[in-house]
């Protein structure tokens, strides 16, 4: 498959390899395709990846993955094109952080109250027929991508309006090493999802880790 990534930091980047190694294309879009550090990422991961603009990498996805910074998301979407989301899958990795960092708590904070997501505003966003399926979001992005842990198979919960959509992904997060999807319904779930982003990285600050994640038990 055809895969456009917008955003070229860690999160954008760890899942690229993820992809690539699973067969598939991927452009990454980004403010400057050129970029040093880019191209040498390039370079290791071959024919399979490229890089280019926000519009360029949209245009290419047949799916497509926004792991931009929250603070630029907007703006990102907006120069991908918004046409160019229509009747696609699009995979929202984001987090409505407000990029201060964690408080002495080790607490993140978001921007958007309790009655909003990033997942509703993506989609609001977005052409009507353009399928957002929340996911990802609430593990660091040093284990996206083969999430093997010594206690077991960790839990990635998952939030969309469209059935098929919600299956793409999660048939997509299997081929990077997700055992367990837990299909949480429609969009407005993001609201709970992405706290366990602040919960994850509070553990992490406290603890000084990266190792950790969510598990949902079944009796």
């Amino acid at each position: 498959m055809k895969i456009g990534i917008l955003g070229s930091g860690p999160v954008g980047l760890t899942l690229g390899v993820g992809l690539i190694q699973n067969g598939h294309d991927v452009t990454i879009g980004t403010r400057n395709p050129s970029r040093e550090s880019l191209q040498q990422w390039l370079k290791k991961q071959g024919k399979q990846a490229m890089a280019g603009t926000f519009r360029q990498a949209a245009e290419f996805g047949e799916m497509l993955l926004i792991c931009t910074s929250w603070g630029g998301t907007q703006k990102a979407i907006e120069a991908a094109g918004i046409w160019n989301f229509k009747t696609k899958t699009v995979v929202d990795v984001t987090n409505p952080l407000d990029g201060k960092g964690p408080d002495d708590y080790g607490r993140l904070t978001f921007t958007i109250g309790h009655n909003n997501s990033a997942g509703e505003q993506i989609q609001a966003w977005l052409p009507p027929d353009a399928n957002v399926v929340k996911a990802l979001s609430c593990i660091g992005h040093e284990r996206m991508f083969l999430p093997n842990f010594r206690e077991g198979a960790p839990t990635m919960f998952i939030a969309g309006n469209n059935d098929a959509a919600k299956k793409e992904v999660t048939d997509l997060l299997f081929q990077i090493g997700w055992e367990d999807v837990a299909d949480m319904g429609r969009i407005e779930m993001s609201r709970s999802i992405e706290p366990l982003s602040i919960l994850w990285a509070a553990y992490g600050y406290l603890n000084n880790s990266t190792s950790h994640a969510f598990k949902l038990l079944k009796g």
